[in-house]
C-alpha cells in the first residue's frame, strides 16, 4: 500500500495546473505562453487565466519559461515544480518600455509586398497540430541596408471548420536562419470563421519597423472543443521559407520548399539623392 502511495504522488507531481494574473492590478492574463524551454512541451493560458501542462517528459534540469507580450518572463526550475503541489500562481510585472526619438530625414518611401500571394484552395497546409501555443508563419525577405515600415499583414484561407477561432499574430526578427525577439509591445489578436477566405490586419497601430529579414506567424491559443476539425491555409511551392513550431517556447524549424499565403505590406525607405 505504502509503495502504491508514493506512485501516485511522482504521477500527480507530473500534471502542472496554475493561474496567471498580472502582479500590480490581480487581474487575470490570458493567452499567457508557459513551456519548457525547447522541449516542445508548452500551453498557453485561457481567457480565465488558468492554463494545464503535462510536464512528465521534462528533464530534471529544464525550465518552465512563462511569457506574455508587455510583461517580464518568468522562469521555474522543474525539479523545484515536481516538489510542489502541483499548482503554480504565477504574478508578471509589466515592463515599462522607453519610446524611441523620432528620426526625421529626407526620405521618400515606396510601397512593396513582401511575402507570397498563395491565394488558390487547391494546395493546402495547417498547423502541423493544434496545440496551444504551436505557431506557423513565413519569412519576408528584405533589401540590405533598407528600413520599413510595415502597414498589414494578410492570410489566405483555404479553410475553416470551426465555429470560430482566435489567433495571435507576432512578428519577429529574423537573422542569420534564427527567429528571434518579437518586435512589437503589444499582443496583437485576429478572428476566423468558416466564411473568412482572406484575414487583413492593420499594423500601423504597432509602429512595427525592420531593417533586416523578419517572419510573421499565426499562433493558436484557444481551446476549442472539438480538435478533430482543421484550419488551412492557402499553399504553394518557391517561397521565401515557411517557419514553425510545435508549442509555447519551442524552438523554430524552417521549412524551404513550400510556404503559406502569407503576405505583408510595407513602405521601404529610399533617400533622396
Amino acid at each position: 500500500m505504502t509503495t502504491f502511495l508514493l506512485a501516485s504522488v511522482c504521477v500527480q507531481a507530473q500534471e502542472l495546473n496554475g493561474k496567471i494574473t498580472d502582479e500590480k492590478t490581480g487581474e487575470v492574463i490570458p493567452y499567457v505562453n508557459v513551456g519548457v524551454a525547447a522541449k516542445g512541451i508548452g500551453t498557453v493560458s485561457q481567457g480565465d487565466g488558468r492554463f494545464h501542462l503535462n510536464i512528465d517528459s521534462a528533464g530534471t534540469t529544464d525550465t518552465l519559461v512563462v511569457s506574455f507580450i508587455g510583461y517580464t518572463s518568468k522562469k521555474f526550475a522543474i525539479s523545484e515544480l515536481r516538489q510542489g503541489s502541483g499548482y503554480l500562481s504565477v504574478q508578471l510585472e509589466q515592463q515599462v518600455f522607453d519610446l524611441n526619438e523620432v528620426e526625421v530625414r529626407p526620405v521618400r518611401l515606396i510601397p512593396v509586398v513582401l511575402g507570397t500571394d498563395f491565394d488558390k484552395p487547391y494546395i493546402s497546409a495547417g498547423f502541423k497540430s493544434n496545440d496551444l501555443g504551436s505557431e506557423v508563419g513565413m519569412v519576408m525577405k528584405t533589401k540590405k541596408d533598407r528600413k520599413y515600415y510595415l502597414n498589414s499583414t494578410g492570410f489566405w484561407i483555404s479553410k475553416c471548420e470551426y465555429d470560430s477561432i482566435l489567433f495571435r499574430v507576432n512578428v519577429y526578427d529574423y537573422n542569420k536562419g534564427e527567429v528571434g525577439e518579437l518586435l512589437h509591445q503589444l499582443p496583437i489578436y485576429v478572428k476566423a470563421t468558416p466564411a473568412t477566405k482572406h484575414m487583413q490586419i492593420d499594423l500601423r497601430p504597432y509602429n512595427i519597423s525592420v531593417t533586416n529579414d523578419f517572419v510573421i506567424t499565426l499562433e493558436w491559443i484557444q481551446e476549442l472543443p472539438d480538435p478533430m476539425e482543421s484550419f488551412l491555409f492557402c499553399a504553394g511551392f518557391l517561397s521565401e521559407g515557411l517557419v514553425y513550431r510545435k508549442t509555447s517556447q519551442d524552438v523554430f524549424t524552417k521549412f524551404n520548399i513550400a510556404g503559406i499565403g502569407m503576405y505583408c505590406e510595407a513602405e521601404m525607405e529610399k533617400p533622396l539623392k
